[in-house]
C-alpha cells in the first residue's frame, strides 16, 4: 500500500492535533479516484461529451501509471519516465499531481470529499478567475463548509518560495457566496530523494490585503460541476453495468485500457441526490469514496507492479 510523509502546520484550533509531520497510508485506486474527480476546466468540458471522457479519464491515469512508482519501503517515488522528462514536460505532470494529491490529502485529513479546480466553473464565476493570484481549488467537508486550496508541485526538492506564493493565493478568497472558508490552505508537493512529500500550511487571515475575491458560487452550482461530468458519461454508456458495494447499488463503466472501472452511486446518477458515504471504504482493489464514486483497480495496479518500472510491468 503506497505510504505519503506529510508536514501540516499553522492550522488552526479546530484542527490543531494535525499539526506536525505524519504519514498517510493510502491505495492507488483511492489516487485513481482523486485523479480523476479533482477537475480542471478543460477535462470537465470534454467530459460533457459522453464517450470522449473516457479517453481524457485514461489519459489521467496513464500520466499516474508511467510517472509513479513504489520503492522497497512502499513510499511513493518517481519512475524513471518521469526522470526522463524534459522541464517542461515535468512542470505540467508536476502540476497535475499536485492537484491530484491535493484532493488525497483533503479529503483524508480534512474531510473534505469534494474538492474541484475553479476553472470548472469560469462560465460562472467570469470576471472572478481573471486574477492571476487566485487558488485553483474550491471544496466543500463533510460539515458543508467552503474551503480552498492552492497547490503547488514540484520535481526535485522542497521550494519555500512557492509554498509561500501558495498561501498568499490561498488567503485572497475571502468569501463564497457570502460564506467565509473555514480553511485557506497553501500546500506543496516535492519529491526529496526521490519520494514524494506533502507540505501544507493555513497561513493566518490577513483581512487587510488589497486582494480581496468574493467568488458567487453557490453549493448547487458546485455539486452540478462535480458529478455532471460523470453522469454525462457513466449514465449513457452502452457497456454499463449494475455493481453493488456493500449494500450500495453503483452504476459502472470499465476503461480496459487502463485497466480500471469507474462507478458512481445510482441515486446520484438517477435522481440528482447529493450522496455521502460516509467513512470511505477499501477493500483490496477498490475504493468507495465519500463523494459516491467507486473505483475498482485491475491487476496492472498491483502492489507488486506498482513497485517496478512501467515499462517493466506486466
Amino acid at each position: 500500500m503506497p505510504r505519503i510523509k506529510y508536514n501540516m502546520y499553522n492550522f488552526p484550533r479546530r484542527y490543531q492535533s494535525l499539526n506536525g509531520q505524519g504519514i498517510l497510508d493510502i491505495s492507488w485506486a483511492e489516487l485513481v479516484w482523486a485523479a480523476i474527480s479533482v477537475g480542471k476546466g478543460e477535462l470537465f468540458h470534454i467530459l460533457r461529451y459522453g464517450r470522449f471522457s473516457m479517453f481524457e479519464i485514461a489519459y489521467r491515469l496513464a500520466i499516474l501509471y508511467a510517472n509513479l512508482c513504489e520503492n522497497e519501503q512502499e513510499y511513493i517515488r518517481r519512475s524513471l519516465a518521469y526522470d526522463g522528462l524534459d522541464p517542461s514536460e515535468k512542470g505540467a505532470i508536476s502540476y497535475f499531481l499536485g492537484l491530484t494529491f491535493a484532493k488525497v490529502f483533503g479529503e483524508r485529513l480534512l474531510n473534505v470529499p469534494w474538492l474541484m479546480h475553479l476553472d470548472v466553473y469560469r462560465d460562472i464565476l467570469g470576471v472572478s478567475l481573471i486574477n492571476q493570484s487566485r487558488p485553483d481549488l474550491v471544496g466543500r467537508n463533510v460539515d458543508g463548509e467552503w474551503v480552498v486550496m492552492e497547490s503547488k508541485g514540484r520535481t526535485n526538492g522542497f521550494d519555500s518560495g512557492a509554498l509561500e506564493q501558495a498561501k498568499r493565493q490561498a488567503e485572497q478568497v475571502i468569501e463564497i457566496s457570502g460564506e467565509a472558508p473555514v480553511l485557506r490552505i497553501g500546500l506543496e508537493i516535492h519529491f526529496s530523494d526521490g519520494t514524494l512529500h506533502i507540505v501544507a500550511v493555513d497561513p493566518e487571515f490577513d483581512d487587510s490585503s488589497e486582494q480581496r475575491i468574493e467568488l458567487p458560487l453557490t453549493k448547487e452550482q458546485f455539486f452540478k460541476g462535480y458529478y455532471r461530468p460523470f453522469k454525462t458519461w457513466i449514465k449513457d454508456a452502452p457497456d454499463a453495468t449494475h455493481f453493488e458495494w456493500r449494500g450500495t447499488n453503483y452504476k459502472m463503466v470499465t476503461i480496459k485500457s487502463v485497466d480500471v472501472s469507474i462507478a458512481l452511486v445510482e441515486d446520484v446518477l438517477e435522481n440528482d441526490k447529493l450522496f455521502f458515504l460516509g467513512e470511505p471504504s477499501k477493500e483490496g482493489q477498490i475504493f468507495a469514496a465519500p463523494d459516491g464514486l467507486l473505483v475498482q483497480i485491475g491487476s496492472a495496479w498491483s502492489r507488486d507492479n506498482m513497485k517496478k518500472e512501467p515499462q517493466e510491468r506486466q
